[in-house]
């Protein structure tokens, strides 16, 4: 099959938050095989932009709630390594810690956790999180001692981050979580301390095992599980391709899985190169998040961030229906069609109407036209525009409205910036920019 630059978009789309048109071109350029190894293949690739903690420079960063949240933003949006920031969303989203709950500094260990096993063995990713500081905060592992054995965490971690619901029994719970006994965060720098005396070193019957569980072995123990590997490689195919799985390409996921030991970078990249991904009955079928939609519309326009600008975007993000940094509960934010309410799409219309009309400088207009010769046919600039800014192509209905709206006349040069700005804005407003 021919590559071509919608399949580039599609790639960035799906593999990070749309880029920029010159990425697009730049991805096209290097065809479907060198480009899906750029994305997968970044750890030699130098991205500045996590080198400090407060790349937007806010005053009082350690204690400022929101101003830390426009910091992260900002990071995940101006990384050089676009798969690794979308994977980063889609371990919040999994892993779940609500910054509020963890505050600025456990929060920021906790990124700097994802970014450094997320992308490698499950196994000794579940070995980090169970003792991440911004999780024990969260559910409680902290106050999870001998005496007292909390629940929390071992009741989500096998619910939501491994096995899923069916295979574990209330018993395996209680037993699980004397297992995780003894971790504490404490002092004015929340060190992650392991206390000996506050940990149950009894013996426990987990999953039909019986041993002296601590954290350590219970999480290899998970790792290891068959449930395990077919949850959590579903759950990168409903984040990547569809909400609709395709049984023989997990099944594929799966043995990718079990070959590569649980690295998760060798499953991402079977993933990117199955034919579901590219199957182009799977494009427009994924309700794009928030921050698919926001940060997209940022990157093709390559508009110019402040402090005011990161935080009206988290304001916006949350009117959207996902606060960013913040979900809800343990099973994470809202998606799919649960982020098409009709405050949730007038809010997105919102804010495209402050990115294309108010941030988007006119060097961003000028590239979204380039090359059109005026006067300009009113559906030669649609065509283009729709292109450039990122959607998908438009439906009839789609396509008939603005052109509608823009009449039969052409374009003439004084006009086209204004009139290009306008075709932007109806894109993004239109259903199929909705959807990736």
């Amino acid at each position: 099959m021919a590559w071509t630059r919608e399949d580039a978009g599609h790639l960035l789309r799906r593999a990070g938050f749309g880029g920029s048109w010159a990425d697009v071109d730049r991805m096209y350029g290097l065809g479907r095989t060198q480009a899906i190894a750029t994305l997968v293949d970044h750890e030699n690739v130098h991205d500045p932009v996590w080198a400090g903690i407060n790349p937007l420079g806010i005053a009082n960063a350690a204690t400022d709630y929101d101003g830390n949240r426009a910091n992260l933003l900002h990071q995940i949006a101006f990384s050089k390594r676009p798969l690794e920031a979308k994977l980063l969303w889609f371990w919040h989203g999994h892993f779940t810690t609500p910054f509020a709950d963890a505050g600025p500094r456990l929060f920021q260990r906790q990124m700097a956790t994802w970014r450094r096993y997320g992308y490698g063995s499950f196994g000794a990713f579940l070995s980090a999180m169970y003792k991440d500081g911004a999780m024990l905060r969260y559910l409680d592992g902290d106050a999870n001692r001998k005496e007292k054995a909390n629940e929390n965490f071992s009741r989500e971690v096998m619910e939501l981050y491994t096995i899923g619901t069916g295979p574990f029994t209330e018993t395996d719970v209680r037993e699980a979580a004397r297992a995780l006994t003894g971790f504490t965060v404490a002092g004015a720098d929340e060190t992650v301390s392991f206390v000996a005396s506050r940990h149950d070193g009894g013996m426990k019957t987990i999953l039909g095992q019986t041993a002296a569980f601590d954290g350590e072995s219970f999480m290899q123990l998970l790792a290891a599980r068959p449930e395990t590997a077919k949850r959590v490689a579903g759950k990168l195919y409903r984040f990547f391709v569809s909400e609709r799985l395709n049984l023989i390409e997990l099944s594929r996921l799966i043995s990718a899985w079990s070959s590569g030991k649980g690295n998760i970078k060798h499953v991402v990249r079977t993933l990117l190169n199955s034919a579901s991904f590219w199957d182009p009955r799977v494009r427009g079928t994924r309700v794009k998040d928030t921050l698919d939609y926001g940060l997209g519309l940022m990157q093709r326009l390559e508009v110019t961030w402040s402090e005011d600008r990161a935080r009206e975007l988290l304001w916006r993000f949350d009117q959207m229906g996902q606060r960013p940094f913040d979900p809800p509960n343990p099973a994470g934010y809202r998606v799919g069609l649960q982020l098409t309410g009709a405050s949730m799409i007038l809010a997105r219309c919102q804010l495209a109407f402050q990115v294309i009309f108010r941030w988007a400088e006119t060097a961003a207009i000028e590239r979204l036209v380039a090359g059109i010769t005026t006067p300009a046919q009113p559906g030669v600039v649609l065509d283009q525009i729709t292109v450039r800014i990122g959607s998908l192509p438009l439906g009839a209905g789609t396509r008939a409205a603005i052109l509608g709206y823009l009449g039969t006349a052409p374009i003439a040069r004084e006009n086209l910036a204004t009139r290009a700005r306008e075709v932007a804005y109806l894109v993004a407003c239109s259903p199929e920019y909705q959807v990736s």
